[in-house]
């Protein structure tokens, strides 16, 4: 196990011991990760070059009584910073490790970040319902980690592909590896649900990369 295995890990037990990790979803690369320890997708083997981490928070209004997971990082000696743009919460560590959490944006849309009970200031963003209807929980290391579905995992970012500038070309290799494991049926069910927009962005991917259900 590496330091950045190790550090991502250490995050993850904070959130546990803490009774946090069961209010949020573990997205983006470090997903991936854990689909292969869990064994969840025999034969895949992720390529994780990042030390972001990225949670999706559930509920704005959960944990009832409310977590302070700032102090609670802070006492177990991570550095808090806010985004200037966007004012989230940033958490890191002295290994290059930068932990972010996001939230579904909904209605109008107006706000760029909300405060949660988590005790952090989340961004708001669209198509996140994508991951948070399709929620499997993963038994690693004594924790109960919740990721999403695979399929959704690999829609989710087909959708946003469009929005991720330089982060584009990485995510595009991980939809590749990824592909030959998924369950493609599950996937096609899921992209008729999508909306027509997101249908779109999806359409765009698949005939880019040459991909078909």
């Amino acid at each position: 196990m590496n330091i950045q295995q190790t550090e991502f890990l250490r995050f993850m037990k904070l959130l546990s011991d803490n009774d946090c990790l069961q209010h949020v979803v573990l997205i983006g690369s470090w997903t991936e990760y854990l689909y292969m320890e869990a064994k969840l997708l025999p034969g895949f083997e992720p390529n994780i070059r990042t030390l972001d981490v990225d949670f999706l928070i559930k509920n704005m209004r959960k944990p009832v009584p409310a977590k302070n997971l700032v102090s609670l990082a802070k006492a177990d000696g991570y550095l808090i910073d806010k985004d200037v743009l966007s004012g989230t919460t940033k958490i890191f560590n002295g290994q290059g490790l930068e932990i972010e959490f996001l939230i579904q944006k909904v209605g109008a849309g107006i706000e760029h970040s909300i405060n949660t009970n988590l005790g952090v200031t989340a961004q708001t963003l669209r198509h996140m319902n994508i991951l948070l209807k399709n929620i499997i929980v993963l038994n690693y290391l004594g924790m109960e980690i919740c990721v999403p579905t695979p399929e959704a995992y690999v829609l989710h970012k087909m959708v946003i592909h469009g929005q991720r500038g330089r982060k584009q070309e990485k995510d595009r290799l991980a939809i590749r590896r990824l592909w030959n494991h998924v369950n493609l049926s599950q996937l096609k069910y899921l992209y008729d649900n999508l909306t027509k927009k997101e249908t779109v962005e999806v359409n765009r991917f698949m005939e880019d990369n040459g991909l078909i259900f």
